[in-house]
């Protein structure tokens, strides 16, 4: 039985012991009984009795009713790895607001960084009746399984990733490296390798497989044992990893790098060994920094539409709580990529 079904026989319940009808305790139960004149007594005797069947509201719903008679606004959670705290999660917060001015909406934001691996210990905040729904970004395999183990009695949005449990909103991580390799200049590139993290999640791991194969379609070839995995981002990181990859002597000389805070490593080590980009290497940066634009060369990049993501992630939860729907929506975004000098091409395009 789903969630809508089980509270719809919890009310029917509690009616038919009081001698009441449904609507009243639903009306009662959504705390609207003040309003429409049902007796303090009636409203008493319902709410005991939901308490005595452990009953549990559809906050969310409840809230939006409530939210727009103006006595109290949405209150929506918002989860962001920790390790991943950078312009993305600036540019996701712009969209929310973009989104909560234009259509006038009264929400207060509860924002709540974890470690990576970690999220699970914060699953009382999505169990008590605090929030009316939660957005998710950053989850590995291992937490989604656990969450979606769970019984939910919130609308939940997952950011960059799928579900069949939960609303998800993403982008096509596969098409987007495999892309990738169609918008650098492989004119006589032979070898390519993706730079990743150690701990990285499916996504990542799906946007490098794209990438490979878009190389190898192209008779670039790419091994496995050619792509480095970083623990985290850093100037001194990128600088040391161009030099471990710079020094092999099958150097691959088309670059797709999981994260733009390499860059300034990447290339100041570039540019002490003499190594020039992108005549001697090609490469594209994952999201997007106003420092690609303005290094010498300009740096290609891919990014994640963050705040096109964060204004469907707030419609989603809107719609899924006046609805009370059971049925995940899935929406999928276009990236947006900035293809610039250092991907091999001569003109700058921008384009999703």
């Amino acid at each position: 039985m789903g969630k809508k079904q089980a509270s719809k026989m919890q009310i029917k319940n509690i009616a038919d012991k009081l001698g009441l009808s449904v609507s009243t305790v639903s009306v009662v139960l959504n705390g609207r009984g003040d309003q429409v004149r049902i007796s303090k007594e009636t409203q008493k005797k319902v709410l005991n009795a939901a308490k005595e069947i452990n009953y549990q509201p559809n906050i969310y719903a409840r809230r939006l009713r409530q939210a727009a008679n103006e006595e109290a606004p949405y209150v929506l959670a918002l989860f962001w790895r920790r390790d991943n705290l950078n312009s993305r999660l600036g540019r996701f917060l712009e969209g929310i607001f973009q989104t909560i001015d234009l259509k006038e909406l009264k929400i207060e934001l509860v924002v709540q960084a974890y470690e990576p691996g970690n999220f699970m210990t914060y699953m009382d905040m999505l169990s008590s009746n605090r929030f009316s729904g939660a957005m998710i970004c950053g989850l590995n395999e291992e937490e989604q399984k656990a969450l979606e183990e769970r019984e939910i009695t919130i609308p939940i949005v997952f950011i960059g990733r799928d579900s069949q449990i939960y609303h998800s909103v993403l982008m096509d991580s596969y098409r987007t490296g495999e892309e990738c390799a169609a918008c650098m200049n492989l004119s006589g590139v032979k070898s390519a390798a993706f730079l990743g993290f150690e701990k990285t999640g499916r996504a990542e791991r799906l946007m490098e497989a794209g990438f490979l194969f878009g190389c190898r379609s192209h008779d670039v070839v790419a091994k496995e044992e050619w792509n480095p995995r970083i623990e985290k981002s850093s100037y001194e990181i990128g600088y040391q990893t161009a030099k471990q990859m710079l020094s092999d002597m099958e150097l691959p000389t088309a670059w797709l790098v999981a994260d733009c805070r390499l860059a300034t490593g990447i290339m100041a080590y570039c540019r002490d060994v003499g190594i020039c980009v992108p005549k001697d290497l090609r490469i594209i940066f994952f999201e997007n920094s106003p420092l690609l634009r303005y290094n010498r060369p300009a740096l290609s990049s891919v990014d994640i539409p963050s705040q096109e993501m964060a204004k469907s992630a707030l419609d989603i939860l809107i719609l899924a709580g006046e609805s009370r729907m059971d049925i995940p929506i899935r929406r999928e975004l276009l990236p947006i990529y900035q293809i610039r000098e250092s991907s091999g091409l001569e003109q700058e395009e921008n384009y999703k």
